[in-house]
């Protein structure tokens, strides 16, 4: 069903598909769009599978061109993925910039660390994931008196996207690892 999408020109038939994959013949398949790519390569492992020869054409200007599997732009993670890593990215590091002055200002305050070895020191313990956390929360609530959910929630919010990536990697590898069993769960034919 599915290879009826890439069919360039000619019969779609399911059934001159069908044909022409019993007799061995030569199948041209259109790959110039871009979305369908995730569902042709599944046909192109079965192709190679069962030693069919199919040739790739894209569309180029209107006019056909041959292309080959590994030309494609096959890179099909989602850009929610690639905003939730940013958006991880950006405010671990922001987060750590005021968890260093916060450390910083505990190190000079309460441990009397002056200079250099108190901004390097706040640097390096901001940065190490719950640790800084921690430290930088109580210096927030300690020394510059801010209200316990306050500093919750700005030195401990950036994890809330980093637990979601976490979440979205494990559903990835029980959705590989059952795959057989997901397949026919959203298939009624199977059902």
């Amino acid at each position: 069903m599915h290879l009826q999408r890439f069919i360039i020109e000619g019969d779609y038939r399911l059934s001159s598909i069908i044909e022409k994959l019993k007799e061995k013949k030569l199948i041209e398949l259109d790959v110039s769009n871009e979305e369908k790519m995730p569902e042709f390569t599944i046909v192109a492992e079965e192709f190679d599978n069962a030693e069919i020869e199919y040739k790739l054409y894209k569309k180029i200007d209107e006019v056909w061109e041959e292309s080959e599997l590994d030309d494609l732009d096959l890179d099909r993670t989602p850009l929610w993925l690639i905003l939730l890593f940013g958006m991880v990215f950006i405010s671990y590091f922001v987060v750590g910039l005021i968890q260093s002055s916060a450390i910083y200002n505990l190190y000079n305050t309460k441990y009397e660390i002056y200079g250099l070895f108190s901004a390097i020191g706040a640097v390096i313990t901001a940065y190490i994931p719950i640790l800084g956390s921690i430290v930088a929360y109580n210096s927030a609530t300690e020394l510059w008196n801010w209200s316990w959910y306050n500093a919750l929630f700005i030195f401990f919010f950036y994890y809330l996207p980093l637990f979601g990536f976490i979440v979205y990697i494990l559903w990835i590898i029980l959705k590989a690892y059952y795959s057989d069993r997901w397949y026919r769960f959203w298939r009624s034919e199977f059902n």
